[in-house]
C-alpha cells in the first residue's frame, strides 16, 4: 500500500467528515465517512495494511474529537476499529468482498460497535449508565445511516486503487 496516498486520502475524508457529515444530518444523525474508508481497507488491503490503516482511520477519528465533557476519549475509537479490522481481515475471505452486502453487513457492525464502545466509554466516565438505551438507538440508526452511504464510498476509494496501491480482491473461480 501506498502510504503517502492513503494519508493524502485520510486527510480528504477527515475534510469530508467535519465539513460535509453536518450537512447530511437528519435528525441528529450523521453518517461516518471514517468508518466506510476503515471498513474499505480492512476488505481489500492486504492483513498487515489492513490491520495498520483502521488503527490509524481510527487514531484520525479519536483526534477529530478530541473530548468529551472534559474526559479525553483519544485512543479508544483507534482501539476499536484496530481490533475490528483483525475480525475483518480473518473473516472476509468467506465473503464476496466487493459485493453491496458485504460492504453494508461490515459498515454496519463496525460503526455500530465503534459507537457503543466509545459511547460505553463516555457513560462509563460521566456517570450516566442509565442512558445506554438512548445511545444504542443513535448507535443503530448512524450504522443504518453510515451503511446507506457504504457502496458509493467504496465505489469511490476502488477508483483509487491505483495510486493507493490496492489490488483487486481475490475471486474464486
Amino acid at each position: 500500500m501506498r502510504w503517502i496516498a492513503f494519508a493524502i486520502i485520510l486527510y480528504l475524508v477527515a475534510v469530508l467528515q467535519t465539513a460535509v457529515a453536518p450537512l447530511l444530518a437528519l435528525h441528529g444523525v450523521w453518517p461516518d465517512f471514517i468508518v466506510i474508508t476503515a471498513v474499505y481497507f480492512a476488505l481489500v488491503a492486504k492483513p498487515a495494511d489492513a490491520r495498520l490503516a483502521c488503527w490509524i482511520v481510527g487514531l484520525t477519528a479519536d483526534l477529530l474529537t478530541l473530548s468529551f465533557e472534559g474526559y479525553s476519549n483519544v485512543g479508544i475509537r483507534a482501539i476499536s476499529l484496530g481490533l475490528t479490522a483483525v475480525f475483518i481481515v480473518r473473516v472476509r475471505d468467506f465473503f464476496f468482498r466487493e459485493s453491496v452486502w458485504s460492504q453494508l453487513f461490515f459498515t454496519f457492525g463496525t460503526k455500530l460497535v465503534v459507537d457503543v464502545v466509545v459511547g460505553l466509554h463516555m457513560l462509563y466516565l460521566v456517570g450516566e449508565m442509565n442512558r445506554f438505551t438512548e445511545l444504542f438507538s443513535l448507535a443503530v440508526y448512524q450504522a443504518v445511516y453510515t451503511a446507506a452511504l457504504a457502496p458509493y464510498g467504496h465505489w469511490l476509494l476502488r477508483q483509487l486503487r491505483g495510486p493507493l496501491g490496492v489490488g483487486a480482491t481475490p475471486r474464486w473461480t
